[in-house]
């Protein structure tokens, strides 16, 4: 299986999944058509053969659409059986509570995956 890589733009985010199972989502969300942009990512999760998935999740803005599709990828890499172990590390900003709300929400529509919450501080300013 090969590597996904999908550079950012100034409306969607960086894709870098790795077949040793470390997935990285990062940057802003507000993609034209959703749907067409992470249908690629949720093809190759679902050829995934690593064991053990690590995702890496910092987003600095999410727009309704995409939430969803972000909220159905979790769920699908949930509930794949060929996933033995799953980490979830949600990054957020410290003056952003909504997002740390965001990722607190989509934990409790998971079985097996555990998440750790992850505050940084907004490097940009």
């Amino acid at each position: 299986m090969k590597d996904l890589y999908i550079d950012n733009t100034p409306s969607t985010p960086e894709i870098n999944f790795k077949s040793s199972g470390h997935l990285s989502i990062k940057g802003k969300s507000l993609p034209e058509d959703p749907k067409k942009f992470y249908g690629p990512i949720f093809k190759w999760a679902d050829n995934i053969c690593a064991k053990e998935v690590e995702l890496d999740i910092k987003l600095e803005y999410v727009n309704t659409s995409s939430s969803k599709r972000i909220i159905e990828f979790i769920k699908s890499l949930d509930n794949n059986r060929k996933i033995k172990k799953i980490n979830l590390n949600w990054f957020y900003e410290a003056d952003d509570p909504d997002m740390l709300e965001f990722g607190e929400m989509i934990q409790h529509s998971l079985r097996r995956t555990k998440s750790s919450y992850i505050e940084y501080e907004d490097s940009t300013e």
